[in-house]
């Protein structure tokens, strides 16, 4: 039996079969007591003796990698890997893998449901309706209006296909000149950054956490955009400097923002106090159907790793 740690959570609560192939393989699980994101010294703990950990969004430092010699791999549940410090995995011999395509239908649909809930008030005449007010919210249709798509990846590219039946224009940005055909099929147009802030309608963001990527949606960018335009982040909650857009917010220049993510999760910061904004938990990629498919892509990996095979969809 080898130790492996499972940090990442929920797993193997809605279908264990992702479980039941780690057991299989010989895995000793070691679970997330905690059930949520874990600390720094959390993780450690967990970590103490395991080859391999089955890991979430907790971060995976040069710190905690030093305090944890055993770890060989490292199989990421998801599609970010801005959690993990890939080059002091190098200097560790530490192997990382990921699931790049198992989240991102569920992200998807998730970016675009917020941006529907926006568009329409759908959460504050929840809230009203529940406090016994019969207010009906006049909102906006999505039909003739500009969405600016900031990163054509894969879940981008899916973000578009949702959208292109409301009738839509869609605008995208990208580093990568190769999405443009990929932007040609879809009736994508392709415009810098500036130009998709000034002409979107709303901005939905799916672009990983780098450093060109930290603090992109700042001040500037925020005056950018059209008064009252919609923002949605299903990215990483640093790509938005947060603090502007509750400024952007208060000084009601926005008409709303959607946010999946946030810089500290869990937020308790000021925006959960306000009605033109939407929350949720990082939960992108929280279907029934998504979160199996990463677990088990994590799961093989690990499997794999102890079994003495090379690991799937291996970075590093």
């Amino acid at each position: 039996m080898s130790r492996v740690a499972v940090a990442s959570h929920p797993f193997g609560e809605g279908d264990d079969a992702p479980l039941r192939l780690l057991r299989e393989a010989g895995a000793d699980l070691a679970l997330n007591p905690r059930r949520r994101k874990l600390k720094a010294d959390e993780l450690v703990e967990l970590l103490a003796g395991a080859g391999a950990v089955v890991a979430g969004t907790e971060v995976y430092d040069a710190a905690v990698l030093a305090r944890a010699p055993d770890l060989r791999l490292i199989a990421r549940t998801g599609v970010g890997l801005d959690n993990v410090d890939l080059e002091a995995c190098r200097a560790r011999g530490v192997a990382v893998t990921w699931t790049p395509e198992a989240p991102s239908d569920s992200a998807a649909e998730l970016a675009v449901g917020l941006l529907l809930a926006l568009a329409r008030h759908v959460p504050a005449a929840d809230r009203l309706l529940r406090q016994g007010a019969w207010d009906r919210k006049v909102g906006v249709l999505l039909r003739d209006r500009t969405v600016g798509i900031v990163g054509l990846g894969r879940i981008g590219v899916r973000v578009a296909r949702l959208l292109r039946p409301f009738g839509c224009r869609l605008l995208a940005t990208d580093i990568d000149p190769a999405v443009a055909p990929r932007a040609a099929d879809l009736g994508v147009t392709l415009v810098p950054l500036d130009e998709l802030l000034s002409t979107s309608d709303a901005v939905t963001l799916h672009v990983p956490l780098t450093p060109a990527t930290r603090g992109l949606i700042d001040a500037r960018a925020l005056e950018l955009l059209r008064p009252g335009a919609l923002l949605v982040n299903t990215a990483r909650g640093e790509v938005v400097d947060e603090a502007a857009l509750l400024a952007a917010l208060e000084a009601g220049r926005l008409g709303g923002a959607a946010l999946d993510v946030f810089a500290d999760e869990p937020y308790q910061g000021p925006l959960a106090g306000r009605d033109d904004v939407v929350l949720t938990c990082h939960m992108g990629s929280c279907t029934r159907e998504g979160r199996l498919a990463m677990e088990l892509g994590a799961a093989r990996s690990v499997a794999a790793w102890l079994r003495g095979e090379p690991a799937g969809e291996r970075v590093v």
